[in-house]
């Protein structure tokens, strides 16, 4: 999820978007250096989990609340100086990724307690993004280092903080998923027959579907369509790919895929006036819970916020 910020345009007019009445519409992140990157919903509670990239803080907010907290500081001694995509799993375990530590850590979220932390061997890391499959495996995208990486749901038993090695699952050299300076693969998302991962490449624009029993990568056919998707969530063959590039920087791509996820149409490219670089989001019921991630801005909008969209339509992409 963490990519460069487009240009945003403030005056942008909302396109189609509804909110929910009875819940806040924006969630406020306090502290002016926040730069919040991925969000995880709970859905057994009424909590969202936020990461900050600055110094690897996490906030936890309550749906029915526009106010956050801080849930954990930043922990050097976890080496959790930035955190960026973030899934909570159906154990109620928050599981974050690292950027550049190379590290992928795992909370409880009853207790705040580091359950495990798995630890690349590779250098020059960005890891990027989670997605948690229906068996409760774990994967997680880098950046930098052309690798899919899996942690497996047995290798989440338990827990005493201690380290780990997070094991490759698929080295992408060879596949046609091209690595060139920038970030490359970013979002993340298993589909619902659990065949398949999507996976963006926000450096070229393109969606890729990995088969998970085969291992082999495909990109999506969208019929021309370029997406610089960031974070990524998919609800039966609708897939939402937010995205700080296209559109006019503030942008929640909504795309309908086929039955096997080899070809998809764009839409729509939702997009709001309290949209500010976003990064990722996560579902809240029918709604989006969109992180405004302001990267590399010189004057972030302040606060910090987490917005609330029901992308029902939106302007044609």
């Amino acid at each position: 999820m963490l990519a460069s910020s487009g240009t945003a345009s403030a005056a942008t007019e909302a396109a189609g978007v509804a909110v929910r009445a009875d819940r806040p519409g924006v969630y406020v992140l306090a502290g002016d250096d926040a730069y919040p990157e991925g969000i995880a919903r709970d859905p057994g509670t009424p909590y969202f989990y936020v990461g900050s990239v600055t110094d690897g803080r996490i906030y936890r907010g309550d749906v029915r609340s526009p106010q956050t907290s801080v849930w954990l500081p930043g922990n050097a001694a976890d080496g959790r100086t930035t955190a960026a995509g973030m899934k909570v799993d159906a154990a109620g375990r928050l599981i974050v990724a690292g950027g550049a530590t190379g590290f992928v850590w795992v909370y409880d979220t009853r207790t705040g307690a580091l359950l495990h932390r798995f630890a690349t061997a590779t250098p020059n890391s960005m890891l990027n993004d989670v997605a948690v499959a229906g068996n409760g495996d774990v994967y997680v995208t880098d950046s930098f280092q052309p690798t899919i990486y899996r942690i497996g749901a047995t290798e989440l038993r338990g827990g005493s903080g201690a380290t780990a090695p997070l094991r490759p699952f698929l080295d992408l050299r060879g596949t046609g998923v091209v690595y060139t300076e920038g970030f490359n693969l970013n979002g993340i998302t298993v589909t619902p027959d659990q065949r398949y991962l999507v996976v963006a490449d926000y450096n070229d624009g393109v969606l890729h579907r990995v088969d998970l029993r085969r291992r082999t990568v495909k990109p999506i056919d969208l019929g021309g369509a370029l997406v610089r998707g960031d974070g990524l969530l998919l609800r039966g063959r609708t897939l939402y790919a937010v995205s700080n590039a296209d559109g006019d920087g503030d942008t929640v791509n909504v795309i309908r895929l086929d039955v096997r996820s080899g070809r998809g149409r764009l839409l729509a490219r939702v997009t709001d006036p309290r949209l500010h670089g976003p990064s990722t989001a996560a579902f809240d019921g029918r709604d989006l819970l969109v992180v405004n991630f302001q990267y590399g801005a010189a004057s972030p909008v302040l606060p910090y916020t987490v917005v609330r969209l029901t992308p029902d339509r939106g302007r044609p992409g």
